[in-house]
């Protein structure tokens, strides 16, 4: 074979290797390449069958082209013509059943991991948590423990999860990358969804892994995010016993806070152990007990800190397009007092 034609090859091959291994080894928040689930595993082994089976096609089929188009280019003073061939049984033939085989490869393992991820837990036998997507949060409920959430999912470890999806508004998405596939959450319909959670760490407050809506959903869609936490048995039992307990409220400033939230905010917020809490129907924005836990704010748009929580408070769509808190006209000192009681509103469990 020609010299520069094996160069030519050499660098082709050498880019595309470069290109499909850049993604594959740093564990960054929403890599699907890295699961710590079974479920992702079962995922993960299906997406190598068909990307394996994808590189042998893509250099089966340039190869082959590569060398056609240098051995029979046009060459100065070459007039000749190549020998002219009309089909050839044998190759129409292998060509057409090789494809058939390649994707019975890939099916099977496919309708195997579907049908076995879409198979209930037996009844009684896993953690039940309703989730509900909104405009541009996320909601988790947990009918069995009495808990209410937004936009951090608690799990314990090695446990049995059923999730019941569904939508307030419209259609959205519901993806935990390293957990395993996503599954779109429908106004009025409930969607199941089954894992198994992965070993935590000793970590203290648990293991963090970033979600995302993925079905484009509105102005802030790109901003609707939560992170599920995976912790030890014991730590998710604490968790779970002090999150209903009432915040304490202590100093002044957080006494005034008191006061403007369950004037102002508790018709759109709850928190628990309190007289928002009390008032029936749904609210349209997130629980926010224990609110001084959690690790970031507007749906994993900012770190929880006094500065974010600030910006948020006196402004939330200069933060979140279309946030439907807005500007409530609250002075610096009355926000400061709202973060100061919200802030505080939780008991430390880690």
């Amino acid at each position: 074979m020609n010299a520069k034609l094996v160069k030519y090859l050499v660098g082709i091959v050498s880019v595309g290797l470069g290109a499909l291994l850049s993604g594959c080894f740093d564990v960054v928040p929403m890599t699907t390449v890295h699961p710590v689930t079974q479920e992702g595993a079962d995922i993960m082994t299906v997406y190598k069958i068909t990307t394996w089976i994808s590189v042998a096609i893509f250099f089966a089929v340039s190869i082959p082209i590569c060398i056609a188009l240098y051995r029979f280019r046009e060459k100065p003073g070459d007039e000749s013509i190549p020998e002219q061939v009309h089909g050839n049984a044998f190759l129409e033939f292998l060509w057409t059943v090789i494809p058939v085989v390649l994707l019975l490869i890939i099916a099977i393992p496919t309708w195997q991991v579907i049908f076995k991820q879409a198979k209930p837990f037996p009844e009684g036998q896993s953690l039940k948590v309703e989730v509900i997507g909104h405009q541009w949060w996320w909601e988790f409920r947990y009918p069995e423990l009495g808990i209410v959430t937004a936009n951090e999912l608690h799990l314990p470890e090695n446990t049995n999860i059923t999730l019941d999806l569904t939508s307030a508004d419209v259609i959205h998405s519901f993806w935990v990358p390293r957990f395993g596939g996503k599954v779109d959450t429908v106004p009025g319909h409930n969607n199941p969804m089954y894992w198994v959670t992965p070993t935590a760490s000793d970590t203290p407050g648990g293991d963090y892994y970033q979600g995302q809506c993925v079905e484009l959903c509105g102005l802030s869609h790109a901003l609707m995010r939560f992170q599920a936490v995976i912790h030890k048995k014991d730590e998710f039992d604490r968790w779970a016993k002090t999150y209903n307990e009432p915040p304490k409220v202590v100093t002044s400033l957080e006494k005034k806070g008191d006061q403007i939230f369950h004037t102002i905010c508790q018709a759109c917020h709850a928190i628990s152990g309190t007289a928002s809490a009390q008032i029936p129907g749904p609210k349209i924005g997130p629980d926010l007990s224990n609110f001084g836990n959690r690790r970031t704010l507007g749906a994993g748009t900012l770190e929880n800190n006094q500065e974010n929580l600030f910006k948020w408070v006196k402004d939330s769509t200069s933060v979140k397009p279309g946030s439907l808190m807005g500007n409530l006209g609250l002075d610096d000192e009355s926000v400061r007092a709202v973060n100061a009681y919200i802030r505080n509103s939780t008991v430390k469990v880690y």
